[in-house]
């Protein structure tokens, strides 16, 4: 192959980095507009008052590490969550709340792009120019379809909510993507082991649904490879696998027994066992394929197929097990949902279905692939196709091309009549709208009623603009409430109250 087709080859691929690139702009211009509320504060206060009493970043950590051994035993088990939620960027300053969105936007994609390039390349075989067009548009729907009102709006825009999901999703993203090296790599070096074991424990002690997902695949992982018909397998490396897979699970052990939870369980109630199994099978076919499944979703798939079928030759898979891919992947979109339906009774929240339709995208594209290999080289091949027309690049590049176009008319009339269709014309819409810029002005006044040494009691008025992507909660007129206390022993006052519209003078 000479060195201009291979650029040739690699083209697709960087277009589709540059338009990911381009729709995360929008999203990260507005998060200029954004401030922090609610958990942002009540859980921020310790950091914030390290870091303003010594202007050292590590106390300010050192206190979110106190969170989260307090809330281990008052509140809620998952530490690495807690840990993260108690630091958000604004702790530092209120201007620097805005770096919350590029940290969850790019934390999340490095993560899907470690865990595509080793599952796709380092496994299976893929080459890297398809597989980067794979990770691309696959993190462009993740986070431009991603269901819009409070999904949105939590998953990024929220940094508390973002940190327990977003960031610890990425963690186990990470810790799926060593377990994978750890099981191909050659070397006896403890290295990759350490490293694995060590994000595998802090996975284990971040939020339920990503624990459990990685749960049920590494522990299936290796009861398969534990199986006699894999006696093949050398114990060595079955040892080394086995080793982050217990770390790992010591974390979540310990994140589920923590005297915490017992303390929440008397506030909150889910369902049973048996139907929170029927209620997430249920909920994975009525959100997941029904209610998050649009027409943008079927156009990746037709685009993505004729990569993964020319591919699957050059794979190192033998695509044996078309049923149980067809079982195991609509099952951990379910289990995904289990542990908030059990412990709550509803996914409700925008932050787990957030996280629930992440997980589903990836998964439908990975099945996707697996099972046009399954077609192509289990059925097609014993029938005698020798995939005669699979270089036939003017073809192919025809066929894309329509797809684009499709796409683009389709997202220009959706957008049109809809600007929350995608996540960045929801963004430019609030920015050209201006009330994202009316936001920050009202929040900018609070602030300089809220830093005033001479103020101590704060009456702030209510918002009259509340940005979808940008407004999660207020304070309240009580100034009992949580909101009101939390905010008030973050700015040092005696009391904070919430003066409604009619009530101004």
């Amino acid at each position: 192959m000479t060195v201009s087709s291979r650029r040739k080859l690699n083209m697709p691929g960087l277009i589709a980095w540059l338009l990911y690139a381009v729709s995360l702009l929008p999203i990260w211009i507005l998060s200029l507009y954004n401030f922090p509320s609610a958990d942002d504060i009540n859980m921020g206060i310790p950091a914030h008052e390290a870091f303003t009493a010594t202007g050292n970043i590590f106390a300010a950590w050192g206190k979110g590490l106190y969170m989260a051994w307090y809330d281990y035993l008052h509140w809620m088990g998952y530490f690495t969550s807690t840990a993260l939620m108690s630091v958000p960027p604004s702790v530092f300053g209120e201007q620097f709340y805005c770096l919350g969105v590029p940290i969850l936007t790019l934390s999340l994609s490095a993560a899907t792009a470690f865990f595509l390039y080793t599952l796709l390349v380092s496994l299976i075989g893929m080459e890297k120019s398809s597989a980067s067009v794979v990770t691309a548009l696959t993190l462009f729907f993740t986070v431009q379809s991603l269901p819009p009102g409070t999904p949105r709006l939590e998953a990024f825009f929220w940094y508390c909510s973002g940190a327990n999901y977003i960031l610890t999703w990425s963690l186990g993203l990470c810790f799926l993507a060593l377990f994978v090296r750890v099981g191909l790599s050659d070397t006896r070096s403890l290295r990759p082991v350490i490293l694995c074991s060590a994000i595998g424990f802090l996975t284990g002690g971040g939020n339920y649904m990503t624990a459990l997902t990685c749960a049920i695949i590494t522990v299936l992982t290796l009861i398969w490879l534990a199986l006699p018909a894999h006696g093949g397998i050398k114990a060595p490396v079955f040892r080394r696998l086995a080793v982050p897979v217990l770390f790992f699970l010591a974390g979540f052990a310990a994140s589920c027994l923590a005297p915490g939870n017992a303390v929440r369980e008397e506030i909150v109630s889910g369902f049973g066992p048996a139907k929170t199994i029927a209620v997430a099978i249920y909920y994975t076919l009525s959100f997941c394929m029904r209610q998050w499944t649009r027409p943008e979703h079927l156009l990746l798939l037709l685009f993505l197929a004729p990569l993964f079928w020319r591919q699957a030759p050059k794979a190192r898979l033998s695509f044996r097990f078309p049923l149980l891919i067809v079982i195991l992947s609509p099952g951990l979109a379910a289990a995904n949902m289990t542990p908030p339906l059990y412990a709550l009774g509803n996914i409700d929240a925008g932050r787990l279905q957030a996280l629930a339709y992440i997980q589903y995208l990836l998964l439908l594209v990975l099945t996707e692939g697996y099972l046009i290999g399954w077609l192509r080289i289990r059925v097609l091949r014993p029938l005698g196709d020798a995939g005669a027309h699979e270089e036939n690049d003017m073809r192919l590049r025809w066929y894309q091309s329509t797809l684009i176009a499709v796409f683009v008319i389709i997202s220009a009339l959706s957008a049109g009549v809809s600007s929350d269709y995608y996540t960045a014309t929801e963004a430019l819409h609030e920015l050209a709208d201006g009330s994202a810029a009316a936001y920050r002005a009202e929040n900018e006044a609070r602030l300089n009623i809220l830093k005033n040494p001479d103020v101590t009691n704060a009456d702030l008025t209510a918002f009259s603009h509340r940005p979808a992507l940008l407004f999660y909660s207020d304070i309240e007129a009580d100034p009992n409430s949580w909101l009101n206390d939390g905010l008030a022993r973050y700015y040092h006052k005696e009391r904070v109250r919430l003066i409604l519209p009619d009530s101004v003078n």
